[in-house]
């Protein structure tokens, strides 16, 4: 069986396990834990991009929905949610939690150059075969930007670990692919776009915080939280490397006047122009 059948298998089977359901119904949960945490994880969108939610967005690898509620959540208007496998997709819809859905191999998207303004991939890339195939079709298929959220290697950018590196499956049958900044920016570079926002994240997760509310006294939401404050200090200290990386691409659709805007409202992101090749006279790949 290959990965991708591995993985259309797991999602739609995975309403019929009583534990996957369970969590399912957890996470539609404002109140929770699990919630707070995924609040944080999408940053990428919510502090840099915030201001663009009349803008069309793709969500790619979004297998139940959750990435596309998000965004019509928090006011964004006009979004697709994509996946290998619809099954669960299609359970979300009918709950009315989001409003478009669409079978889509990220490695292959069918649609043309430039469908949509804005793409978010998140916590995805890591479960494909060639994840950097879908890095360029993304590409392709939006018009302004990609944002990408993922684990952080931990064998690379500093404070990085010195051991042997070891590599990490998971069930569904992927290898476990993890990004730096190093690598997102040197993507960027590559194809010459107008640059790249990035920022570095320790996320924190504790059994049963997908069940548990954020109200003080409770020992799951004290216990995360804490721990949280801990390691992200210990982190800007250089001490231990991040959790995670948060990225939003900028082609060069986008204008120098408002990459700076966004640059000049966001100065806990790292902004970079990455369209310096002296040999392209400004062109890009994309």
């Amino acid at each position: 069986m290959s990965m991708n059948e591995i993985h259309e298998k797991h999602w739609a089977e995975f309403m019929t396990d009583a534990h996957h359901r369970t969590l399912y119904d957890s996470w539609w949960t404002s109140s929770s834990v699990g919630y707070w945490r995924q609040t944080r994880l999408y940053a990428a969108v919510f502090e840099v991009l915030g201001g663009l939610k009349d803008f069309s967005w793709l969500t790619v690898g979004d297998g139940a929905g959750y990435d596309a509620w998000r965004l019509l959540q928090a006011g964004y208007r006009e979004v697709l949610a994509t996946d290998l496998d619809d099954a669960v997709l299609a359970e979300t819809k009918a709950a009315g939690l989001i409003q478009n859905i669409s079978i889509e191999n990220a490695e292959s998207l069918s649609f043309a150059d430039d469908s949509f303004d804005f793409i978010l991939c998140k916590e995805a890339l890591h479960h494909m075969s060639r994840p950097y195939a879908a890095i360029y079709e993304m590409f392709r298929v939006a018009r302004y930007g990609v944002v990408v959220i993922e684990p952080q290697d931990p064998w690379v950018d500093y404070p990085c670990r010195v051991d042997q590196s070891q590599p990490h499956y998971e069930s569904v049958g992927n290898y476990v692919y993890q990004y730096s900044t190093r690598e997102l920016e040197k993507i960027a570079y590559g194809l010459n776009i107008r640059g790249i926002a990035t920022k570095k994240m320790m996320d924190v997760y504790t059994t049963g915080c997908e069940f548990a509310m954020c109200n003080d006294g409770d020992p799951i939401w004290e216990s995360t939280r804490t721990r949280t404050e801990q390691l992200t200090t210990a982190m800007h200290a250089g001490e231990v490397v991040a959790s995670y990386v948060q990225a939003v691409f900028f082609k060069s659709t986008v204008t120098v006047e408002l990459f700076d805007l966004l640059a000049q409202q966001n100065p806990e992101w790292r902004f970079l122009r990455t369209d310096t090749n002296p040999y392209l006279n400004g062109s890009s790949a994309f």
